[in-house]
């Protein structure tokens, strides 16, 4: 029986977060994810990024992960990364008391809002805190996620972010809808490049 022929396609996810964030966990994730699709990791000048092969539906995709520096010196070059990824993956600690206005900073930094994205929510705070405080910093985070438009996943430990389906939650994003044998310049208003058929 002949393979069915696969659309080849490309796109940049945008991994954003402050130092401790859980940046890193969400990359394992998406790799562990991948299963038996190939992984390719560089750095340069501070921007590591991670290249992942996958099957997703009809698709071959190639997804490079490009996990943005945490350091502030970095965050005028957001909107240069922002404009080219189909999506973003905003990773915040739920235990950091700067994790909402440094997550804010970071989408004014980043400008527009991306065509399609996500906002992980990890970590829990300690018992000894006073109760509804966690619901106190969870409120406004699911606020930014409807405003921006982005899919809100929440996870209490970083363990359990590192089991998550994060490179299908992706995939899912940015290619769920798009109709079978969809042509070139649908896929391009997603930021998505179109190679040859496989």
């Amino acid at each position: 029986m002949a393979r069915e022929t696969q659309a080849l396609v490309s796109f940049q996810v945008l991994v954003i977060g402050s130092r401790g964030a859980g940046k890193s966990t969400l990359l394992r994730a998406a790799l562990n994810d991948a299963a038996d699709g190939a992984a390719y990791e560089e750095l340069a000048d501070g921007v590591q990024t991670r290249k992942i092969a996958c099957q997703h539906n009809a698709f071959s995709a190639v997804v490079d992960f490009i996990e943005f520096p945490a350091d502030e010196r970095y965050v005028a070059l957001l909107p240069y990364f922002g404009c080219s990824a189909a999506a973003v993956a905003l990773v915040v600690n739920i235990s950091d008391p700067n994790g909402y206005p440094d997550l804010c900073s970071r989408l004014a930094a980043l400008g527009s809002p991306p065509p399609c994205g996500l906002l992980a929510v990890q970590g829990s705070l300690p018992a000894s805190v006073a109760s509804g405080e966690e619901r106190k910093r969870l409120e406004p985070l699911r606020d930014v996620a409807t405003r921006w438009g982005l899919k809100f996943l929440r996870f209490e430990s970083l363990e359990q972010l590192g089991r998550a389906r994060l490179l299908h939650a992706v995939c899912d994003l940015v290619l769920g809808d798009v109709p079978e044998g969809a042509d070139a310049m649908h896929l391009l208003g997603r930021r998505v490049t179109r190679g040859k058929a496989l």
